[in-house]
């Protein structure tokens, strides 16, 4: 997110990142006003599928070493090691909450950023990610409890004082919710957290990748990105490559399998393995298909495109619920066959109630809006400075 404030960030202050994976950072960011750090983040557990279930928020920490006195306690220390090292002045943290323990018992500032998944609504317990599925209230708090035990124990073993709750940890300086209620992975944030900080608006990537323009004699165009390696993924190309020739779709699917190109060439799907601008192409683009990332569903929401979603993985379906919710899209969660995927296709094609709830969001928010958003949580940052 950092690439949507860097143009209103003054040009004097160091920015440094501490990311994940640096390669893809820097891939997709190579502006050289950030430096680039690759941060302490502890290994991924491995684990089934149905014990990799979180409920909420502070639950999917224990996959991260929020499940070990000793491993959280050593990733605190490398936290608070690299911000003194640096020197920070304040912490812009996006879905980093060790970063933020050792800020906090640094008494650096702390501004916490997301849109809807990242930046949960500050309650206890946290609430659910299927927030709109009946949840176990109590099996909500005895979780949280136990991610709070470990953190406690381990801010007590480097002689820090503890969290007497979770939401402690996201009562930061500064606040930053980039969307809007429509797109909001928890829906209704109000009833969960009344007086929550208000919606700064929608953030969509800046103009990035290979220029692509539609097919002039096209009667129907579809712009879908997809991820290889997932069901999901072989259900698109086999529903998409059926679609009539006189619909134009571009695909941009990176790491698409090396034979994927044959079997494509018959058909009116254009495959893509690097990068694409979609700025140009949405302004006059029909349907929207993706993962129902939050990037992706803004993006389409913004230029008015009626979208469907395939998520793979929670916090996707989260923002497909979402979307269907406020009648812009519509969500295939779970396994969908090729011919449900065109249903759906169909189904959105046809619904003047999609096309009519995407044009009006497209009307209160702008690409211009989304440029606006990243100024205002820029503003909001470097004011604490």
């Amino acid at each position: 997110m950092i690439s949507q404030l860097l143009p209103w960030i003054p040009e004097e202050i160091d920015i440094l990142a501490a990311v994940r994976d640096p390669v893809s950072f820097r891939a997709q960011i190579p502006d050289p006003r950030i430096q680039v750090l690759a941060a302490p983040f502890a290994p991924d557990i491995k684990v089934t599928r149905k014990e990799a279930v979180g409920l909420n928020y502070p639950d999917v920490l224990r996959f991260v070493g929020w499940n070990d006195i000793n491993v959280l306690s050593a990733y605190l220390e490398c936290w608070e090691v690299l911000l003194r090292e640096v020197n920070a002045d304040i912490l812009l943290a996006q879905a980093a909450p060790t970063a933020l323990l050792a800020a906090r018992v640094l008494d650096i500032p702390r501004v916490v950023i997301g849109g809807g998944y990242d930046l949960p609504p500050r309650a206890t317990p946290m609430p659910a990610f299927m927030h709109w599925e009946p949840s176990d209230r109590e099996e909500l708090l005895r979780r949280e409890a136990a991610v709070l035990t470990v953190a406690n124990a381990a801010l007590k073993q480097r002689g820090h004082s503890g969290l007497a709750t979770f939401r402690e940890l996201l009562d930061t300086d500064g606040y930053v919710l980039v969307t809007v209620p429509e797109l909001d992975h928890y829906g209704d944030r109000a009833a969960i957290e009344p007086d929550h900080t208000p919606y700064l608006g929608p953030v969509a990537g800046l103009p990035f990748g290979e220029e692509v323009a539609w097919r002039p004699d096209a009667e129907y165009r579809i712009f879908a990105y997809l991820r290889p390696g997932n069901p999901r993924f072989e259900t698109a190309i086999k529903a998409l490559a059926s679609l009539p020739a006189k619909t134009d779709i571009v695909l941009a699917a990176p790491g698409a399998p090396a034979n994927l190109p044959d079997r494509l060439k018959s058909t009116s799907l254009r495959l893509f393995t690097g990068p694409v601008n979609v700025e140009p192409l949405l302004a006059s683009c029909n349907l929207g298909i993706s993962h129902a990332s939050a990037n992706m569903a803004a993006n389409f929401a913004i230029h008015g495109v009626p979208q469907i979603g395939l998520p793979n993985h929670t916090e996707q379906t989260m923002m497909a619920h979402s979307f269907s919710r406020s009648h812009l899209g519509l969500g295939l969660v779970g396994k969908a066959s090729p011919d449900q995927l065109i249903g759906a296709i169909d189904l959105v094609r046809s619904s003047e109630k999609v096309a009519k709830a995407a044009e009006e969001f497209s009307v209160r928010w702008t690409a211009n809006d989304a440029i606006r958003t990243g100024r205002h949580a820029a503003e909001q940052v470097t004011s604490l400075l």
